[in-house]
């Protein structure tokens, strides 16, 4: 009974004692949880391919009737492989929104023309038309805004300017007196949409896949021959349109 006593007492005594125990201990709260946040400025490159389509016109002057031949239009589709850089800044709006700008550039060698013979009631013997394109480059500033699809898988779309590096040629004869021939260079401009998916691989390192078309206005030139001044040759190329696909690699500071 009396060891019953003592053993109660002393329950007694710690029990009074712990919570200035308790107090006078050091507390160390939980290490918070930051979630990783997309916005920032990044940098990378890319590489793909591009699609291009445009239509060369050939126009008799002053008309097909007076000049004995007839107008002329055809395709030129060529694609090429494409390699580039890109930079943005990124800024996340809540913990499913991040919206951005961003500028990159893409060098390209799609390159084709087409050939055609005169027509009149009939192909004109010795005759021809060629015209042809040549896309160098493309360059772009466009805004993003993208959905997390998980905290580190990106949706998003894309639009905005763009620019273009394209070389036009076009020539023709009837392999007797007529002749012309033009060549120049041009910058078009236009607009540029597309989408894609980025992941955020590991610390700063993103992935991404995407998808751009491109519409870049077109242009148009005259070549006279030396021989037959009154009866020059109208080019004309319509808008360019190009399909790119690319993936790339982006380090985000």
């Amino acid at each position: 009974m009396r060891q019953a006593i003592v053993i109660a007492a002393v329950l007694a005594g710690l029990s009074a004692s712990a919570p200035a125990i308790a107090a006078d201990m050091p507390f160390k709260a939980a290490p918070a949880i930051v979630a990783p946040t997309w916005t920032g400025l990044y940098v990378g490159a890319d590489i793909g391919g591009v699609w291009t389509h445009t239509e060369g016109t050939w126009n008799p002057l002053p008309s097909a009737a007076l000049f004995g031949a007839d107008t002329i239009t055809a395709a030129i589709d060529t694609s090429s492989i494409s390699g580039g850089l890109h930079a943005g800044f990124n800024y996340q709006l809540g913990p499913s929104v991040v919206a951005g700008i961003e500028g990159d550039w893409t060098w390209t060698n799609a390159s084709a023309s087409f050939t055609r013979p005169w027509t009149s009631f009939g192909v004109l013997p010795g005759t021809f038309t060629t015209m042809g394109t040549k896309l160098d480059w493309l360059a772009s500033v466009r805004g993003r805004l993208g959905y997390l699809v998980t905290p580190d898988v990106l949706a998003y779309v894309t639009g905005g300017g763009a620019w273009g590096g394209v070389d036009y040629a076009a020539s023709n004869s009837n392999s007797l007196f007529y002749a012309t021939a033009v060549a120049f260079s041009s910058t078009p401009s236009g607009y540029v949409v597309g989408g894609g998916l980025e992941w955020r691989m590991s610390g700063n390192w993103l992935l991404r896949g995407e998808y751009l078309f491109y519409r870049l206005s077109g242009a148009s030139a005259v070549g006279t021959s030396v021989a037959s001044p009154s009866f020059p040759s109208g080019y004309a190329w319509s808008d360019m349109d190009v399909n790119q696909g690319r993936i790339g690699v982006s380090y985000k500071f």
